[in-house]
C-alpha cells in the first residue's frame, strides 16, 4: 500500500512539473518572438504570462473611437485568436476562458460563437460607451472585481490581453516573430482601411498606400482620438504598439484641442477652472470608487501645491482617456496636467502610497457613460465614421527604421552591424536577462544601413 501510495504521489510531481515546465515554455515563447502588449502600454507579454489567474478575458472591446483592428482580426484571423488564448489559460492555468466584444458588433460575435464550438470560451457583451475597453472597466464588468489603486487586473486574479497580442502568440508557437502591425488607417484619406504593415515603415508611406493624403494643412494624429497624440512628421516609424493613424485638418477640433502647449493649458487652469467637478464625475476611475479627483489637480497647480500632497499623487492613478477634457465646459485638460505631474514625480521616485480599502461604485457610474457617437460628434470625427471593410490590407516597403524601444522596459540592445545582411524575423535587438523589455526583430530582409542606440535601419 505504502508503494502505491508513493507511486501516485511520484506520478502527480512528475505531471506537475511537467506543467509548470510547458506553462514556462509558453512565456518563453512569447519572450524569443518579442511579444508585447498591442493595446498600447507595451508590456512585455511573458512576464504576465508567468502569473497565475482564474479568468484570462480577451480585450476585443475596440476601446478608441473609429478603430477597427479587433474586428478585422477576430473575423480574419479566429483560429489564431483561439489558439492564443488556449496557449494564455495554460500558462496562467485559467479556469475560465472570455472575449469580451461590444455588444453592437453582433456579426463578430455570432462568427466567434461559430468557431468556438465545443470549446469552454465565454462571450461576454459589453455595452457601446468610452473607455469600455479600459482593461479595468473589463474586469469589473466581466468579473464583478474592481482592481486596486495603482494596481494591475493580475491582483484580482484576471489577465486582459488584446486580440492582437494573443493572434502573436498563437503566431510564436509556430516559430514566428513580430514584425508587423494590425493598424486602422482613417481620416483625410483616399481609401481608409485596416492594414498590416512592416515594423518599422514610415506612416507617411502606410498612408500613400491607402490613396494618399485628401486635405490641404494635414495633421498626423497617432493612435486613437481620445488617447492619442499629434505628431510633426510623416517618418514616424511603425510600432508593436500603434493602433491607428489619422490625417485630419488643421482646423479640426480634436488637433487645435491637443496642439495647445502645456504652458497655455497651466494658464487655463489658473483662469478659467470653477472648480465644478464635472471632470471628476465623469472619470471612469473615480467612478470605480478610485481617490482620484481631477478638479482638485486644477486647482492644485494654480495654487502652488508641494509635490507630495495628496492631489498631485493622485496623478499615478489617472489613465488618462480624456473624459475629464470632455466632461468640462470650458475644455480645460486636467489629463495633460496630470501627465506633467506624473512625469516631474516618477524623475523623483516618488510613487503612490497603496493603502488597502474596500471598493464600491459611484452609484451613478453606469449613468454616466458615454456613448461612443457622442464623442465622435463632440471632437468633429462624424465625417470619418465609416463602416470599413473587414479584411486586413498587406503593406509592403523597401526601407525600415525600427526602433529599438517600442514597449516598457529598457531599450533593446542592438547585436547587428552596419553593412550585414539580415533576413526578415532575424532578431536585431535582444534584452539582457532578469530585464523588463522585449526583443526587437528585422520586419523585412536586406542589408543594414544603419545602428544606433535608438534604432536599427534597413534597406532592401
Amino acid at each position: 500500500m505504502l508503494a502505491f501510495l508513493a507511486l501516485v504521489a511520484y506520478i502527480c510531481t512528475t505531471f506537475k512539473n511537467f506543467l509548470m515546465n510547458s506553462n514556462r515554455n509558453i512565456a518563453e515563447t512569447a519572450r524569443q518572438a518579442g511579444i508585447v502588449g498591442a493595446g498600447g502600454a507595451g508590456f512585455p507579454t511573458h512576464v504576465k504570462l508567468q502569473a497565475n489567474v482564474e479568468a484570462v478575458i480577451v480585450n476585443g472591446a475596440e476601446c478608441e473611437p473609429l478603430l477597427a483592428n479587433d474586428k478585422a482580426l477576430m473575423t480574419n484571423r479566429t483560429q489564431d485568436l483561439l489558439h492564443g488564448l488556449e496557449l494564455a489559460v495554460k500558462a496562467t492555468g485559467a479556469q475560465r476562458s472570455i472575449i469580451a466584444v461590444k455588444a453592437k458588433n453582433k456579426d463578430v460575435i455570432n462568427h466567434l460563437r461559430s468557431r468556438t464550438g465545443s470549446q469552454a470560451v465565454e462571450i461576454f457583451e459589453l455595452s457601446d460607451y468610452y473607455p469600455a475597453g479600459d482593461e479595468q472597466e473589463i474586469v469589473r464588468d466581466a468579473l464583478g472585481r474592481t482592481v486596486p489603486e495603482a494596481g494591475l487586473p493580475l491582483e484580482v486574479g484576471a489577465l486582459v490581453q488584446n486580440v492582437e497580442t494573443l493572434v502573436n502568440l498563437a503566431k510564436a508557437d509556430e516559430g514566428e516573430v513580430v514584425t508587423k502591425r494590425v493598424l486602422t488607417v482613417v481620416g483625410e484619406v483616399g481609401k481608409p482601411a485596416v492594414v498590416e504593415a512592416p515594423i518599422g515603415m514610415s506612416a507617411g508611406e502606410v498612408i500613400e498606400q491607402c490613396g494618399g493624403i485628401t486635405c490641404d494643412d494635414p495633421i498626423l494624429y497617432i493612435g486613437g482620438p481620445m488617447m492619442g497624440e499629434v505628431t510633426p512628421s510623416l517618418d514616424q516609424p511603425i510600432t508593436k504598439t500603434l493602433s491607428g493613424l489619422f490625417i485630419l485638418p488643421k482646423d479640426n477640433f480634436l488637433i487645435q484641442k491637443r496642439s495647445i502647449s502645456m504652458r497655455h493649458i497651466l494658464r487655463q487652469a489658473q483662469a478659467a477652472c470653477t472648480t465644478c467637478m464635472q471632470c471628476t464625475e465623469a472619470c471612469p476611475r473615480y467612478l470605480l470608487g478610485h481617490r482620484i479627483h481631477p478638479h482638485k489637480i486644477m486647482g492644485a497647480v494654480s495654487l502652488g501645491l508641494t509635490d507630495q500632497s495628496d492631489t498631485f499623487l493622485e496623478s499615478f492613478l489617472c489613465m488618462f482617456c480624456g473624459m475629464c477634457e470632455y466632461a468640462c465646459p470650458m475644455w480645460l485638460s486636467p489629463k495633460r496636467v496630470y501627465a506633467e505631474v506624473r512625469a516631474e514625480l516618477s524623475k523623483k521616485g516618488s510613487k503612490y502610497p497603496r493603502r488597502e480599502r474596500d471598493y464600491r461604485d459611484h452609484p451613478m457610474r453606469e449613468a454616466r457613460r458615454i456613448p461612443v457617437s457622442r464623442l465622435i460628434r463632440r471632437y468633429g470625427l462624424t465625417k470619418y465614421d465609416r463602416k470599413l471593410p473587414v479584411e486586413i490590407k498587406p503593406l509592403e516597403t523597401q526601407k525600415v527604421h525600427i526602433p529599438l524601444r517600442q514597449h516598457l522596459g529598457i531599450p533593446a540592445s542592438p547585436i547587428v552591424s552596419e553593412g550585414e545582411y539580415v533576413k526578415a524575423g532575424q532578431l536585431l535587438g535582444e534584452i539582457p536577462d532578469e530585464k523588463l523589455g522585449a526583443r526587437i526583430h528585422a520586419s523585412i530582409e536586406g542589408r543594414v544601413i544603419q545602428v544606433g542606440p535608438e534604432e536599427v535601419i534597413i534597406e532592401r
